[in-house]
């Protein structure tokens, strides 16, 4: 066999061992979720919400936050501001509180993603609209205030998960 042969035949022997080392071994994935903070948001929201704002207080630390937003206007519509908290719950799933002054019903159902209604619930001397999206596993609880403004707890955390959010919502000072 002549060299330029030999040569190339071992570059590619090189290139298939890599190529399967690559599709073997799997790449590391984070074990934890990234907590982050957002005191920014919460400090913007009581600045800039037309309504009175609600978030959580006092849930427990393995309660992970891990997203956070605070579109102002934008899809929801002009005037509008709207927030959206992410955790992740001790048992590893997510529940998220969404809260707007948007127009109810279609905020409603894209928070929902069309959920099915189910009997409502009476939490904290309010009585939350509930639905279930069995599809994706998702889980929600709503309310529309007289005032004009909403708020959805959703995911695929437990009811009781969602229940725990929930009896956590206290107004924001502004």
């Amino acid at each position: 066999m002549n060299r330029v042969l030999r040569g190339g035949v071992s570059a590619l022997g090189c290139l298939l061992a890599a190529a399967v080392v690559v599709v073997a071994v799997p790449q590391p994935h984070a074990a934890e979720p990234v907590t982050i903070s957002y005191r920014g948001d919460l400090a913007k929201l009581a600045r800039l919400a037309p309504y009175s704002a609600v978030a959580p207080e006092g849930l427990p630390a393995s309660w992970q936050p891990v997203s956070s937003g605070l579109p102002v206007g934008g899809a929801n519509g002009a005037g509008t501001v709207t927030w959206q908290l992410g955790y992740m719950t001790p048992d590893g799933s997510l529940a998220s509180l969404e809260e707007t002054n948007a127009s109810a019903a279609g905020f409603v159902r894209r928070m929902t993603n069309n959920g099915t209604a189910l009997a409502p619930a009476r939490l904290d001397g309010r009585t939350w609209s509930l639905s279930s999206t069995p599809a994706r596993g998702q889980r929600s609880m709503y309310f529309t205030s007289p005032a004009g403004f909403t708020v959805v707890v959703t995911g695929n955390a437990t009811w009781a998960e969602l229940r725990d959010l929930v009896g956590s919502l206290r107004p924001v000072a502004g």
